[in-house]
């Protein structure tokens, strides 16, 4: 009897035993699987974030993106409406009408084009200078005695034999630096082509620049008139062409 009390205590005691630790185990499954669940959640929720996060970082670029150039764009409008406005105000200001100022305007850049500079990438000859008329030769560069003056005096120029009204044209683009009437030559004007080199035209007629003018190549400067001066022959019209270059006289070709 004493051995079947026994007994039955070893088996509830082991029974007891083995339900403690299938409770053990229950127990500690349960607790792995909300942890596993807990960092599944938590992982899900971080990403979730993460991505919300991205979302509006390339939200914000973008949008910086564009709000930049149209800023910039209206800046730059906005400098350009003030400058009109200051220079409108300006020119009200001082009585000169826009259209004034680019008429001047175009007539200054014109202008700017036409004149001689020193700064040429082309240093010229003599042969950039060529006789104006192809008539006969009837004095040259050189020394001769004037019956005039009763005098041996220096010619600085070439005379050509030409019919009157021939239209006399520059031989080289310039500056009239002097025009008028002269006692030896009659009607003359002188051109400044830069770079040291003067080009006068003597005896001519119906002058068509002025002063201060500047004049292109192959423009018409006047045509060849009468003058019987005191280095002319009186019974022929004749074209005076005297070419200098750094106060030196030049024999055209």
């Amino acid at each position: 009897m004493n051995w079947f009390i026994k007994k039955t205590r070893l088996k509830v005691a082991s029974f007891g035993k083995a339900r403690f630790e299938v409770s053990r185990v229950n127990h500690w499954k349960r607790s792995k699987s909300w942890i596993l669940v807990w960092s599944a959640t938590l992982l899900v929720g971080g990403l979730i974030i993460f991505k919300g996060y991205l979302s509006s970082s390339s939200i914000s670029i973008q949008e910086r993106a564009t709000t930049l150039p149209s800023q910039t764009a209206q800046s730059v409008s906005e400098d350009k409406q003030t400058q009109t406005i200051e220079r409108t105000t300006v020119d009200t200001q001082a009585g000169v009408s826009p259209g004034s100022v680019k008429a001047q305007e175009s007539s200054e850049g014109l202008r700017l084009v036409q004149e001689p500079t020193d700064m040429g990438e082309k240093t010229w000859s003599i042969n950039d200078f060529p006789s104006p008329v192809q008539g006969k030769i009837l004095r040259d560069v050189g020394s001769y005695y004037s019956e005039t003056l009763e005098s041996y005096i220096f010619h600085a120029g070439v005379d050509y034999a030409e019919p009157e009204g021939t239209v006399i044209r520059a031989t080289h683009g310039g500056k009239v630096v002097s025009i008028g009437l002269d006692p030896i030559l009659g009607q003359q004007v002188t051109l400044d082509c830069g770079e040291g080199w003067l080009v006068t035209y003597g005896g001519v007629d119906n002058l068509r620049v002025h002063e201060g003018e500047i004049v292109v190549n192959q423009e018409a400067l006047g045509q060849v008139g009468f003058f019987p001066g005191a280095e002319g022959q009186n019974d022929r019209t004749q074209l005076h062409y005297e070419v200098w270059h750094d106060n030196e006289v030049q024999r055209p070709k």
